[in-house]
């Protein structure tokens, strides 16, 4: 699991010139929820303090597992989406495994990515469970860490089914 005091973070002046967060004239919807956002800003989040991947700040096995395969373990519209917002989908603000070794094969992980900006309409609230190996949606409700102050942030967090590509058997960590 993600431990916050591993993270490498560098101290950016997210906005330049003032203590607005910039013009979050940008919006974009999923299902019943709309966020407003500043992607240039969000663009300078990744690029000056999420530096590293949440899951390579930790040493558990389903994490390791996640960063193996992190490049192709979304569809590929989802991160168009991502980039739309200014995100860096290779770096997750923090991923975890939610199959707790049940399923060798396959694991179902959980996680966020966070952007500049925040949710306008809509419930915070993940949707009813899918059959799909996939879903996605906006929240507030994060961790915050070390992120710069000033700023308001959101988050699209994520549920994917991803396979076990590990030789260590994933359930090897829970005992």
């Amino acid at each position: 699991m993600l431990n916050p005091d591993k993270r490498y973070f560098k101290w950016s002046q997210l906005i330049r010139g003032s203590d607005r967060i910039g013009d979050m004239e940008k919006q974009l919807s999923v299902g019943q929820q709309k966020v407003l956002f500043d992607r240039e800003a969000t663009v300078e989040l990744y690029r000056q303090t999420i530096t590293i991947p949440g899951a390579d700040s930790c040493t558990c096995i389903p994490c390791k597992n996640f960063a193996a395969q992190r490049g192709k373990a979304f569809p590929e519209a989802f991160d168009q989406f991502l980039r739309a917002l200014g995100i860096d989908p290779l770096r997750e603000w923090e991923a975890f495994d939610y199959d707790f070794g049940v399923n060798p094969n396959e694991h179902l992980y959980g996680g966020s990515f966070l952007f500049v900006g925040g949710l306008v309409e809509g419930i915070d609230k993940r949707p009813e469970p899918q059959q799909e190996p996939f879903a996605y949606w906006f929240t507030a409700s994060f961790t915050t860490g070390t992120l710069p102050t000033g700023p308001k942030y959101c988050a699209v967090e994520f549920l994917a089914r991803i396979p076990w590509v590990l030789s260590e058997a994933p359930h090897s960590h829970y005992r």
